[in-house]
């Protein structure tokens, strides 16, 4: 049993971006993969679910919060010698092998994840 999920699942409100299908089931449009979630499951991501044909998505939480030069950012150009704050969540629809925020990013699918 995943403890994080099951604590993250009380973190979380009715998605915008899906469409209510036959059987409860959703389909969700947060990303490219578009996934149709059955009653009770996940999309690929992990933290997007589907409860009683509702998709449920995070909400009222920051996995992560840095305040960093602006040269560390992907957007290194714009305001050079600026600050850039940047939060994130947990979840992720790629499992890239190289990621820098693995952690966060796969957490979700660690069957042994705790908030711990």
């Amino acid at each position: 049993m995943n403890i994080l999920s099951n604590r993250l699942d009380r973190l979380t409100v009715e998605g915008k971006l899906y469409e209510k299908l036959a059987d409860q089931a959703v389909r969700c449009f947060a990303c490219g993969h578009r996934c149709l979630i059955r009653e009770g499951k996940r999309g690929i991501c992990q933290v997007r679910f589907n409860k009683g044909g509702t998709l449920m998505v995070p909400h009222g939480y920051v996995a992560a919060l840095q305040n960093d030069p602006i040269e560390k950012k992907p957007f290194s150009h714009v305001l050079p010698g600026a600050n850039a704050l940047t939060f994130g969540m947990l979840g992720c629809d790629y499992h890239c092998d190289y990621c820098q925020n693995w952690l966060t990013s796969q957490a979700m699918r660690d069957p042994a994840s705790d908030v711990s």
